[in-house]
């Protein structure tokens, strides 16, 4: 099965804003309020050993700062506010040698429980951007072949067919160098937003690379494999309204007629498609 459409497009350049801005401010507060915390535990405890409570404070401010010159002022301000509040009040009733230790072990804890959740926090980012296109946000290649593997196991057993497509931009490449790659990223998140909206919840959309996407369709007839290729070149045919030799072209392989293999179904899938930009090509030259 493989589909073509056209359409026209008009970019627009937007600037990219997967940049996630620094918080400087927030680093601030933070180091105030760890210092005033030290301080305060510090005169509560009547100053000598717990001073030591400084320690795991210098070591939970340090570690939120993103540059070695913050770490080390965040740090000095702490060591401070202990020192100073170790100078000025030595007149609690509370004894220092009960207090220090509790204080000191109570902070310990705190500082390791949020670097814990930082190390989890940043594992977690690290895992899903190795699982999706930095520019679409998408599903990537390494994710939608991971995916395949799991829908054939998956299929084998229930002896159920699903879909691959492919899909392609057509005349991509004219656009970039008319517009700039500015522009075509922009087309490409358009049409990956209009592809998400076009399939269903339990499909997998995926960017393979360049202008290519691929869409894996669970549970899916030959009859389903059809429609899905139609409603996503439609789609793209919607988003690329402005510039004729725009458009797209899909190929389709369904589980397991056409393999049983990731790379026999994307290569299957791939083959289709060729074939339709090939029948596009001849259509062009014969309306022409």
């Amino acid at each position: 099965m493989a589909m073509r459409s056209t359409g026209r497009h008009r970019s627009r350049a937007r600037p990219p804003t997967d940049r996630a801005p620094r918080k400087p401010r927030q680093a601030l507060l933070a180091t105030l309020v760890v210092a005033a915390l030290t301080a305060a535990a510090v005169i509560v405890a009547r100053g000598g050993q717990a001073i030591w409570v400084c320690v795991p404070g210098a070591l939970l401010v340090s570690s939120r700062c993103t540059s070695r010159l913050g770490a080390v002022g965040s740090s000095v301000a702490v060591v401070a506010a202990a020192g100073g509040a170790s100078l000025v009040e030595r007149h609690s009733t509370v004894p220092s040698q009960v207090l220090a230790p509790l204080l000191v072990t109570g902070a310990s804890v705190a500082v390791l429980a949020s670097l814990r959740e930082r190390l989890e926090r940043e594992r977690d980012s690290a895992r899903a951007s190795a699982r999706s296109d930095p520019l679409t946000g998408v599903a990537n290649r390494r994710a939608m072949l991971e995916r395949i593997y799991y829908e054939i196991a998956r299929h084998s057993r229930t002896r159920r067919s699903f879909a691959v497509l492919v899909l392609d931009l057509d005349g991509f490449k004219l656009l970039n160098d008319r517009f700039g790659h500015l522009a075509g990223d922009d087309l490409l998140r358009e049409v990956a937003r209009a592809v998400q909206l076009a399939i269903r919840d339990q499909d997998t959309l995926a960017r393979m690379g360049g202008d290519e996407f691929c869409v894996l369709a669970p549970e899916t007839s030959a009859a389903g494999a059809t429609t899905l290729a139609k409603r996503a070149t439609e789609a793209v045919g919607r988003v690329t309204v402005g510039i004729e030799t725009l458009g797209a072209s899909a190929g389709v392989a369904l589980f397991p007629v056409d393999g049983r293999t990731a790379a026999a179904l994307l290569n299957a899938a791939d083959q289709r498609l060729l074939e339709a930009k090939r029948r596009g090509r001849v259509s062009d030259r014969r309306a022409a």
